[in-house]
């Protein structure tokens, strides 16, 4: 028989509990937990263009969102890191965000360099440039002036400026300049009579802002005094000159030397090379309306020594080719042959005057040094040597204005070398009539100072031309090395009073 016993529904649940711990204590396996594993982070933030510490950037660990800053040394650390893999985020105002990935274990403590670099996305670009100077489509302006304008930058940054100045009509930039930190730039040089375009390229490094096309004019040309040579990149190039030394270049294509002007003022006559053979060229006084005369070329033993010519009507030109001076129209129609040299030699250089309608000429022989002037009729005849030299440099002949006289250069030595090198060369006045030559370039004494004035030792004196009026002389001075700076000078017409007149000039004739 059995018997059931009956308990509370309590205790029943105690009994339970109990059984349950019994069994625990009767268990013979152990339970294991693992530990959690920490490690630091650290590492430094530095400017990506000079390697300096960035102080104070924000620099973010994730996952977990943790932040810190970087102390003065660029310098961050995170510690009490769970180890596994993180990304560090590093961003400074005016930077762009970088961002890296570490993987954080306990064998090694990750350190990281972060390098920040200018954030452009954030630069605003400068303001567009302002016209200051000169108004807006003026005329009259200086061939030198001032070109200003004005911009700013928002993040007031450096600005740099480029100035890109144009000849109407022109594509291709008349003068560049770059690189400029001022709001103003300097333009000399400048035509006369001539439309310029301008515009400025303002730039902060990052964005560039490009200014609106302003315009100007140069006023009317000046009466120009002088016409001289100048050497521009090894090349002649011809410039027009006012009585106080202002210029203006007048040629640029190709070499153009010996400008001499018209009878009537208003053209100029020049030798050019633009067409590889030397030709005869005609210009109006301000440069424009160019055209070749010649189709013959001007010829010669050595072309910078060549000279030519206007007939004193001014309807021709008068110029050597080899062996025969030729006379041409002006149109370049009626060319004919005026006067041939003697056998064995060639003409070099001319000059034409209306007293007695005669022409004095230089010829040479095989050498420079061999030189004679000769004086004859403008139809060849009567022609008689008034001057010779076998064995020294002489310069081309021109006549003084009432045609008793003429002048030329010529070396007081005898030296000789390939080059056609002169030591002494100097002025000489001969009168056609006696025969006299006087010497234009000796010290003379000053009456007013007793000071000697005259031509400096170890220079030439070359390429005289009379005034209009007959007073005054004009010439090329430079040292006897041929490499030296040349200048023009002008002197009272007995060689007195020498003054400089233009520097790194050469080839002068007066308007």
């Amino acid at each position: 028989m059995i018997t059931r016993l009956l308990f509370p529904k309590s205790v029943y649940l105690v009994l339970t509990l109990l059984a349950g711990l019994a069994g625990l204590v009767g268990c013979n396996e152990d339970v294991y937990v693992d530990p959690v594993q920490l490690t630091t982070v650290r590492g430094r933030v530095v400017y990506s263009l000079d390697q300096q510490p960035v102080r104070n950037a924000t620099v973010k660990l994730t996952p977990g969102s943790r932040v810190v800053s970087t102390d003065s040394s660029g310098a961050f650390r995170f510690d009490s890191v769970v180890v596994g893999n993180y990304t560090i985020q590093a961003s400074k105002a005016g930077y762009g965000t970088q961002v890296a990935t570490v993987a954080a274990s306990v064998a090694t403590a990750p350190v990281v360099t972060i390098q920040l670099t200018d954030d452009k996305s954030q630069n605003r670009p400068p303001t567009t440039p302002v016209l200051v100077a000169p108004a807006l489509n003026s005329t009259a302006q200086s061939t030198t002036l001032t070109l200003k304008w004005t911009s700013t930058d928002p993040n007031r940054d450096t600005l740099i400026y480029n100035v890109l100045l144009y000849r109407a009509g022109s594509a291709t930039p008349t003068s560049s300049y770059t690189g400029l930190t001022a709001d103003s730039v300097i333009v000399s040089g400048l035509d006369y009579n001539t439309t310029y375009l301008w515009q400025v390229i303002v730039s902060d490094n990052v964005n560039t802002t490009n200014g609106p096309v302003w315009s100007f004019k140069t006023g009317s040309y000046p009466d120009y005094s002088y016409v001289f040579v100048r050497r521009m990149n090894g090349r002649f190039q011809i410039f027009g000159a006012t009585t106080d030394g202002t210029a203006s270049q007048l040629t640029r294509e190709g070499s153009n030397w010996r400008p001499i002007v018209s009878p009537n003022r208003r053209q100029i006559a020049f030798i050019s090379n633009t067409d590889t053979e030397l030709q005869l060229y005609l210009m109006n006084m301000d440069g424009s309306n160019r055209q070749q005369v010649t189709s013959v070329p001007i010829a010669g033993l050595a072309a910078a020594d060549l000279s030519f010519c206007w007939s004193p009507d001014g309807t021709q030109l008068l110029y050597p080719s080899n062996d025969r001076l030729y006379a041409v129209r002006t149109d370049g129609t009626g060319l004919r042959t005026v006067a041939l040299a003697s056998s064995g030699r060639i003409w070099a250089g001319c000059d034409w005057t209306p007293q007695g309608n005669r022409i004095a000429a230089r010829t040479t022989g095989t050498s420079l040094y061999d030189n004679e002037l000769s004086v004859f009729g403008s139809d060849g005849s009567s022609a008689r040597t008034v001057y010779a030299r076998r064995a020294a440099r002489v310069g081309n002949p021109v006549f003084s204005v009432n045609g008793q006289q003429i002048v030329f250069s010529a070396d007081s030595t005898d030296f000789q070398n390939e080059q056609g090198r002169q030591l002494d060369a100097r002025l000489y006045r001969l009168n056609l009539t006696t025969g006299a030559v006087a010497d234009l370039s000796q010290n003379q004494v000053s009456t007013s100072s007793q000071n000697l004035t005259g031509k400096t030792a170890g220079t030439n004196d070359l390429e005289p031309r009379f005034s209009p009026t007959g007073a005054s002389l004009i010439f090329t001075n430079t040292d006897n090395t041929g490499i030296g700076q040349r200048n023009v000078y002008t002197a009272d017409a007995d060689g007195k009073n020498r003054k400089l007149l233009l520097s790194q000039a050469e080839m002068p004739y007066w308007r």
